[in-house]
């Protein structure tokens, strides 16, 4: 057992390289999978030997063998992190079709998170298709409970369609379609929790920030990569959390 986690974990990593090709290539509107990995800075094809995920980027010492331009540390995070994710998931969850569910929620949050860090946005191409996800497993795989998935994916939907109307500029559309993503693969009530989750975290962000003078206060921070991140912790914690929260207040 312990040799499956190793693996899923490297599966993770490796999976992890094809995630940062979708995280360059998709805002662009090119294509993830008929262009050859090539260096964005001097358009050298990259030989497949500097494509071993992790250990190239280690080797090169972050920096392209062609021209010397520096690889964006953003690489070898998304690697490690989902690894790390894999993982994780594999402790919780074993060999079931629950891990493999969540491990390709995952992945798609790593995203739609580091694009919407990156460009601030959150495209339609990756999280329309993970609503359908989200709604074809809630009927496959949890079918004597689709009906909370429903409601988790309304009420997140609501609670930030509801904010992007009262405050207009604080919230995207696109953020809007990303809870209500969330909402069908985590439930109810545990899209309560990652809202909690997702707002504390992005005000605890944004007060570092104002206090290093990273940011003012007319500055907005994309909000996506703490819901996905939020998401993710509820996806492999948050049944042990709300059960957790309910013992501390029942006392």
């Amino acid at each position: 057992m312990d040799s499956l986690i190793w693996f899923y974990g490297i599966l993770g990593i490796v999976i992890g390289s094809f995630l940062n090709v979708c995280i360059d290539r998709i805002p662009e509107g090119k294509s993830i999978a008929r262009t050859p990995s090539h260096c964005p800075l001097c358009q050298a094809r990259i030989p497949a030997y500097d494509l071993i995920p992790v250990l190239s980027y280690l080797l090169l010492r972050g920096r392209c063998r062609s021209c010397g331009g520096r690889i964006p540390l953003r690489v070898l995070i998304v690697e490690v992190l989902t690894g790390m994710v894999f993982t994780l998931t594999w402790i919780q969850f074993g060999l079931s079709w629950e891990t493999l569910a969540i491990s390709l929620y995952c992945s798609l949050l790593i995203v739609i998170a580091f694009i919407d860090l990156e460009h601030k946005k959150i495209p339609n191409i990756l999280v329309i298709p993970g609503i359908a996800l989200g709604l074809i497993t809630a009927v496959l795989l949890r079918l004597d409970d689709v009906w909370s998935y429903l409601i988790g994916g309304g009420v997140g939907f609501a609670v930030l369609f509801l904010i992007a109307y009262l405050a207009p500029g604080s919230m995207g559309m696109g953020d809007t379609k990303l809870i209500l993503f969330l909402g069908v693969i985590t439930g109810f009530p545990e899209i309560v929790l990652l809202l909690f989750l997702a707002f504390v975290l992005g005000g605890l962000t944004a007060g570092l920030l104002l206090l290093l003078n990273r940011i003012n206060r007319k500055d907005t921070i994309a909000f996506g990569p703490f819901m996905a991140l939020a998401g993710v912790i509820v996806l492999l914690y948050g049944s042990q959390i709300l059960h957790w929260w309910t013992r501390m207040v029942s006392g």
